[in-house]
């Protein structure tokens, strides 16, 4: 009874509390369980839209300032990741048309804080972005927040995504082959 009981621990820490490694959406078509969430949960207009292709994945859209819009998102699901053995996350990618960030949610609830990074403009070209976590900001119904993520949250990751950073009406794309943690 007792090595049951220990062996659904164990089984229930590595489901419950995963350790990420890397996420290939091209390779390994990660993206595939990701979702997007535009502003019309808030009534805007803004429309986005993905695709999985050979090497990578496509996220792409247009940005609407009307009825109080004025983003689009890229979520991953919601799994407990433990990100607090890393320093840094590796990003490869490409993008035109609009700046990107790539975010850290610790929270279902969208008003708790989360913390941001803006991603490089590379008008096209491939470019593999390492960014430390000390570099992403923290952020509270969109608006800036003293704070970096301390290595408690960065044990209790949520949730990873990547979200239009300007407050703009435009077109926007990013494809990101993968993201990686060192």
């Amino acid at each position: 009874m007792k090595k049951t009981v220990l062996l659904f621990l164990c089984i229930y820490s590595q489901i419950n509390v995963a350790q990420v490694e890397k996420i290939d959406f091209g390779e390994d078509k990660d993206g595939e369980r990701w979702e997007i969430i535009n502003d019309g949960v808030m009534g805007g207009l803004s429309e986005g839209e993905t695709f999985m292709l050979d090497d990578c994945v496509a996220f792409k859209g247009t940005v609407s300032l009307r009825n109080n819009g004025g983003f689009s998102s890229y979520k991953g699901p919601f799994t407990n990741m433990n990100l607090s053995k890393y320093t840094k996350i590796i990003v490869k990618y490409r993008s035109k048309g609009y700046t990107m960030a790539m975010t850290l949610e610790m929270d279902k609830r969208w008003f708790l804080p989360y913390y941001k990074r803006d991603l490089v403009n590379t008008d096209w070209k491939w470019v593999t972005e390492e960014i430390l976590f000390s570099e992403f900001i923290r952020y509270s119904v969109g608006r800036k927040r003293p704070g970096t993520p301390t290595k408690k949250e960065l044990k209790n990751i949520l949730r990873l995504g990547f979200v239009t950073n300007e407050k703009r009406a435009g077109d926007f794309k990013i494809e990101i082959d993968y993201i990686d943690f060192k």
